[in-house]
C-alpha cells in the first residue's frame, strides 16, 4: 500500500470511529430512556433494561456501521475539497477513480463485519430480544415494583404495593396485595415477601408475617385469615411457545425453508454488505464541494441515498416477499443499478475536476 493509499485509509478510519461512536451512543441513550420509561411504568424489570438495551443496540449494529460508512467517506473527502487537497493530487496526476482502491481497502474489512452481524449476530439477538419481551409480557413479575409506588398487574386483577426494599436478603417490606378473584376480592398484608421460583419454572411471591381478608361476593361473609407463610403465583397467564419473528430466524434456517419470504429476509441480510461497499463508493462522487456553497451540501446528500439505498432494498425485499421477483433478481438489480449510478457520478466528477483544474491554470 502506498503513502498516498495509507493517508487516505487512515482520515477515512479515524473519522468512521468517531461517527459511528456518536451514533451508538445516540441510539444508545435513546433505547436506554425509552426501556428506562417502561421500567418506571413497571412495564419492564429494572433487571432487564440492560439486557434489552444490549439485544437492541446489537440488532440494529448493520445499520449504523453503513450509515457511519458513507458518513466517514463523504466527510473526509469534503474537507479535501474545502480545503484544496484534491485539487493539489489533480495537479499531481490524481484522478478521481485513485480514490477507489483506498475506498474499497478502508471499507472491506467493515463490510465483512456487517455480513457477520447481519447473517447471525443480529439475527440472534432479535430473536433474544423477541423472547424476552414475551416473557414480560405473560409474567406477572413483582420485581417491576418499586418501593412506595402502586403497581397493577397487566390483566387488571391484581395492585402490588411494597413500602421497601432489603437489599441485603434480597426481600421486600410492607407487602401490600388487592386480588380481585372469581368469587370476591382479598386484601394481603404481610411484614415480608420474596420471589421464589420452584423446579418447573413458576414464579411464586412468597410473604411471611400477615394477614388475608377475603369478602365473598355471593354473601356477606367476611374472612380473615392470619399466616406465618403464604405462596401467591406470578405468572397467571399460560406460556406460550415464543413466536420468533423473521427477523429474527436463523440464515440456515431460511435457506433450507427455501420459500418466499424466506427469500426476502435473505435479500435484507446479504444486501447490507453489499450495501456498505457501494455506499462507500459512491460517495466518492458525491463528495464533491463547492467552496463557495455550503458545507454540509455533501452530508446532506449522502444521508439521503443512505435512505434512498435502503428504502429502495425494502421494496426489493416485498417484491420477493410477493413472489413478484426471484431471489437472484431480488439479490442483484439495487446493487446493480447503484454500481451504475456510482459509474456515472464518478465519471461526472471527474471530468468537472479536470476543467476545474484547467480553469485555475489559464486564470
Amino acid at each position: 500500500m502506498t503513502i498516498f493509499s495509507r493517508n487516505i485509509v487512515k482520515e477515512y478510519s479515524v473519522t468512521w470511529a468517531v461517527i459511528f461512536a456518536a451514533l451508538l451512543m445516540i441510539v444508545f441513550v435513546t433505547q436506554l430512556v425509552r426501556y428506562l420509561g417502561y421500567a418506571a411504568t413497571g412495564s419492564v424489570p429494572f433487571g432487564s433494561v440492560f439486557l434489552l438495551l444490549a439485544l437492541g443496540s446489537v440488532k440494529n449494529l448493520p445499520v449504523l456501521f453503513s450509515l457511519s460508512i458513507i458518513l466517514s467517506v463523504t466527510l473526509s473527502l469534503s474537507r479535501w475539497y474545502r480545503d484544496s487537497e484534491m485539487v493539489v493530487w489533480a495537479s499531481s496526476g490524481k484522478s478521481l477513480s485513485a480514490w477507489v482502491l483506498p475506498t474499497l481497502w478502508f471499507v472491506s474489512p467493515i463490510a465483512m463485519m456487517v455480513a457477520v452481524l447481519s447473517l447471525f449476530i443480529a439475527p440472534w439477538a432479535e430473536q433474544r430480544l423477541e423472547t424476552e419481551k414475551q416473557a414480560l409480557e405473560v409474567n406477572d413479575d413483582i420485581s417491576t415494583v418499586s418501593p412506595g409506588v402502586f403497581l397493577e398487574s397487566k390483566d387488571g386483577s391484581t395492585v402490588f404495593f411494597v413500602d421497601s426494599l432489603d437489599p441485603n436478603v434480597q426481600g421486600l417490606n410492607g407487602v401490600f396485595i388487592f386480588n380481585r378473584e372469581a368469587n370476591g376480592v382479598s386484601i394481603t398484608s404481610a411484614s415480608r415477601g420474596r420471589q421464589e421460583a420452584s423446579t418447573q419454572g413458576i414464579s411464586y411471591l412468597v410473604v411471611e408475617d400477615g394477614y388475608r381478608y377475603t369478602e365473598f361476593d355471593q354473601s356477606q361473609d367476611f374472612d380473615v385469615t392470619k399466616f406465618a407463610t403464604y405462596g401467591i403465583r406470578m405468572d397467571k397467564s399460560p406460556v406460550k411457545k415464543p413466536y420468533v419473528h423473521l427477523g429474527g430466524r436463523s440464515t440456515m434456517s431460511l435457506i433450507e425453508e427455501a420459500s418466499p419470504h424466506g427469500f426476502s429476509e435473505l435479500v435484507w441480510r446479504i444486501g447490507l454488505p453489499l450495501s456498505a461497499i457501494l455506499l462507500a463508493l459512491i460517495s466518492i462522487p458525491i463528495s464533491f464541494v463547492n467552496n463557495r456553497g455550503g458545507r454540509s451540501y455533501s452530508v446532506v446528500v449522502g444521508v439521503l441515498l443512505f435512505l434512498f439505498y435502503k428504502n429502495m432494498l425494502g421494496i426489493v425485499q416485498t417484491q420477493v416477499h410477493q413472489s413478484s421477483w426471484s431471489l437472484w433478481m431480488g439479490l442483484t438489480l439495487p446493487h446493480v443499478i447503484t454500481l451504475v449510478i456510482f459509474m456515472w457520478l464518478l465519471l461526472f466528477r471527474m471530468g468537472a475536476l479536470k476543467r476545474g483544474l484547467l480553469r485555475k491554470r489559464f486564470t
